[in-house]
């Protein structure tokens, strides 16, 4: 039976990632692309409340794919390719290329892969791709969409052949290298801090900040995702969608007779 994927992104319908992440996909089913109308960067799994959601179909731009593009973002994006605009069961969302890493905590910011949770959450399988980019004195040099392709076609297979599990939730990032200089997949733990950070400078006389992303390598431990993408290794973090602490929950629960007698009583009262 022919694989359903919806591919989104958080970059906006015209993202040359978004094209590259469907064109590989194509390789595997049925692409549906549904990606918001303009960028989300950020948005993380922000939904839209309280007003109506446009849905467009737009021109075919890879043959028999069908795309739509959504003026909200990437989470309205999946929710409404998995429930509204599907033609049969979706089983893999595959959400970017991103241009930009999504790297240690910062993925729960990123609307690219806040896409990608939202369907796990639903218990679809999920990948989340990002690219780094290269950072010199003159800017930030174009994305390697070349080598984020090859990886995207590499899990796609591996998906195919059984070699990744259904049901999972993997963020993926890429070196910013050509794919001859990859140093080989690297299975990595999320790192405990993030790697893209804000940073803020006040003009000294207005109330008003300036403020650029620049990248922070304190938290590139041994053994995750920042570490891995600085060595030159893509990395591929799985991820889980059990948010409860099991360690938690068990020692919290001897204090429940104590907490509910002081709730009955009052004592926590103003």
């Amino acid at each position: 039976m022919e694989r359903h994927i919806l591919v989104t992104n958080d970059d906006g319908i015209e993202s040359p990632g978004l094209w590259k992440l469907a064109e590989a996909m194509a390789e595997f089913g049925k692409v549906m692309v549904v990606a918001p109308a303009s960028e989300a960067s950020g948005s993380g799994t922000m939904v839209t409340y309280r007003r109506d959601i446009q849905v467009q179909q737009v021109p075919e731009r890879i043959p028999g794919v069908k795309a739509y593009m959504v003026d909200g973002p990437p989470a309205d994006c999946v929710l409404i390719g998995l429930r509204r605009l599907k033609e049969g069961w979706i089983s893999l969302v595959a959400s970017g290329i991103n241009p930009g890493p999504n790297l240690g905590v910062d993925f729960f910011l990123s609307g690219t892969c806040g896409a990608a949770l939202i369907a796990a959450f639903r218990r679809v399988t999920s990948i989340a791709i990002s690219q780094d980019l290269v950072r010199t004195e003159e800017g930030v040099a174009d994305p390697r969409w070349d080598t984020s392709q090859a990886v995207a076609r590499l899990l796609g297979r591996s998906i195919e052949e059984g070699l990744l599990p259904e049901g999972s939730l993997l963020n993926v990032n890429v070196p910013a290298r050509p794919l001859a200089e990859l140093r080989g997949i690297a299975i990595t733990r999320v790192a405990p801090g993030g790697y893209m950070h804000l940073s803020e400078r006040g003009d000294g006389v207005h109330e008003r900040l300036e403020r650029e992303i620049v990248a922070d390598a304190r938290h590139a431990h041994p053994g995750t995702d920042i570490r891995a993408v600085l060595d030159g290794y893509v990395s591929i973090s799985p991820l889980d969608t059990t948010l409860s602490n099991e360690e938690h929950i068990r020692r919290l629960a001897d204090s429940v007779p104590s907490l509910s007698a002081q709730l009955a009583d009052g004592s926590c009262g103003g």
